[in-house]
């Protein structure tokens, strides 16, 4: 265990968002007042919980093994997990609107906590004032509270165009992925296009370019998004190629190349297709059935990518209009939304490739020639850079 203020040294996840500081004073059960500056993610006041920790006169740690921030304060406890929209107060699940968010190392709840949940929960022990920003946490009246001097919190600017992306070669390890008729596994095809991918984006692109694996190693499904959490970067691209269900006619007619984005699917081929990739976490948790997750886990990952969904599928869209420009003799098979698991909780644009069906034996012959990964890595880079002109983001440092 670990105390919630030294939650992570890494690379703050939000240094992207724009942030719209504010102040309000936090008034503990003594009635000793406190100012605290607050962020703010898609419009919702944040609270650092390290700050109301210490008002609270609470017990706060962090488990880095199971994710979870614990508040012990007299009478209630209180549970959070970062990029998580639910918490439990005093053994009970409630569900936010907004996450609570990991930023510059501490862990920060939204304003909505206390006006839609503790308020009603807890009664008169908690009290807001929004006329004059005072949180009372102990139950004293915020009229008999003057306004101390304010503490002042170091800014971060926003962070403008794009200059870091995490490349993610899908499966990997133990994990093989799809095989082809002749033996060609999907792991080794995914790494060497992520590869020629990184090489085009750094020398020709000037962009910093984090792999979620450089050579074959098993790498867990949740792990790839959280890296790219952690790296704060403005793009991830997960590689992979596709494969037919094992039915003799539609291995023989399946093929061509698609690009998703994390949504509800929409189609069975759509479904199908995830549940495929899904089941790479069979190799983390065999007890899980992935391919009959119920759809309420699907709305959950959904509400989680909302902010960036029209990004998204603007990138995915642009990145399969450059890959079949790149293969014509691919079929373009358009661009499709999913629920997958690799793309969960990811807070920037993100989407998934399936370069090809490499269950098709024409088309797993087109994945064993090295000029032909070349241009997809070449489709999927001038996808990237169609992308940041359309949103009139400057791609490079």
């Amino acid at each position: 265990m670990k105390k919630l203020f030294i939650i992570s040294l890494l690379v703050p996840l939000w240094v992207w968002a724009a942030l719209a500081p504010n102040q309000l004073t936090v008034i503990d059960g003594r009635g000793g007042a406190r100012i605290t500056e607050t962020v703010t993610f898609d419009k919702e006041e944040y609270l650092s919980l390290a700050d109301l920790s210490a008002s609270w006169n609470a017990q706060a740690a962090w488990s880095e093994l199971i994710g979870n921030a614990d508040l012990k304060l007299p009478g209630h406890t209180l549970r959070f997990s970062a990029d998580n929209t639910f918490f439990l107060a005093d053994g009970k699940s409630y569900n936010l609107f907004n996450p609570a968010r990991l930023y510059q190392g501490e862990l920060y709840v939204p304003m909505e906590l206390f006006t839609r949940f503790l308020i009603p929960l807890w009664g008169r022990s908690i009290i807001w004032d929004s006329k004059d920003r005072k949180l009372s946490l102990g139950g004293i009246s915020p009229e008999q509270i003057k306004i101390p001097e304010a503490r002042r919190r170091k800014q971060v600017q926003a962070k403008q165009g794009i200059q870091k992306v995490v490349v993610d070669p899908g499966h990997g390890g133990k994990d093989p992925g799809a095989v082809g008729p002749t033996g060609l596994c999907e792991k080794d095809v995914n790494l060497e296009i992520a590869l020629m991918l990184k090489a085009i984006l750094e020398q020709e692109h000037n962009l910093i370019v984090v792999m979620t694996r450089s050579d074959d190693t098993f790498i867990p499904l949740g792990e790839r998004t959280k890296l790219a959490n952690q790296e704060a970067a403005d793009v991830f691209i997960s590689i992979h190629c596709n494969a037919a269900p094992r039915k003799k006619v539609k291995l023989k007619t399946m093929r061509g190349s698609e690009t998703y984005f994390l949504s509800l699917a929409k189609t069975d081929d759509a479904r199908a297709t995830a549940a495929m990739e899904n089941s790479a976490i069979d190799f983390e948790q065999p007890q899980k059935n992935v391919a009959h997750q119920d759809a309420v886990q699907f709305i959950l990952w959904d509400m989680v990518q909302n902010e960036f969904l029209t990004e998204s599928s603007d990138l995915a869209e642009l990145v399969q209009e450059s890959l079949a420009r790149k293969l014509p003799a691919v079929p373009n098979r358009g661009i499709n939304q999913a629920g997958f698991y690799v793309l969960n909780g990811a807070y920037m644009p993100a989407i998934l490739v399936e370069t090809a069906f490499i269950s098709h034996r024409d088309e797993e012959k087109l994945l064993k020639k090295p000029d032909n990964l070349k241009k997809i890595a070449r489709g999927i880079a001038d996808g990237l850079e169609a992308f940041a002109k359309k949103y009139k983001k400057e791609l490079g440092q």
